[in-house]
């Protein structure tokens, strides 16, 4: 799959009244297959940067979200307005059973990217762990954007 999109990630949090964002820019790869968007790109670990994941977002035509990471902490996330569902992550130091309650999904896509917004809340065994918001944009790079083997853009 040709990663000839840019995407914009943006990750905010809210932990014991304790805020955090994550940004992250990239090259992705997206696709629109029997109606769902597929939006695939490699992360790398910031203490190793040899080491990297592929994480695959998934937006159905009816708004479920799926995010699918590979790698050593993996993890299949299902994002669905007004449901609680579980998520098992896979980590080094062993697995962890999360709840996902999705509080909205919001949408705006076409054939040359969009961007999607979700809010939702992760609980560990029936208690509030954070409340989060996921922001992606994609759009067609214009024109080509190589990553190094560092995770930096060339």
């Amino acid at each position: 799959m040709e990663e000839n999109y840019i995407l914009s990630v943006l990750g905010k949090q809210c932990v014991n009244g304790e805020f955090d964002n994550i940004e992250l820019k990239t090259t992705a790869a997206y696709v629109v297959k029997n109606g769902s968007r597929y939006i695939t790109y490699k992360e790398y670990d910031a203490q190793n940067p040899k080491n990297q994941s592929r994480t695959t977002v998934k937006i159905d035509p009816d708004n479920i979200v799926t995010v699918i990471k590979g790698g050593t902490e993996s993890h299949n996330l299902v994002l669905e307005k007004g449901v609680r569902h579980k998520c098992e992550y896979i980590t080094n130091f062993g697995n962890i059973t999360l709840g996902i309650y999705t509080d909205n999904v919001k949408t705006d896509f076409d054939n040359k990217g969009g961007k999607l917004e979700v809010k939702y809340s992760i609980d560990i065994q029936s208690e509030l762990a954070s409340t989060n918001e996921l922001i992606l944009k994609i759009e067609e790079a214009k024109h080509n954007v190589n990553i190094g083997k560092d995770g930096c853009r060339t």
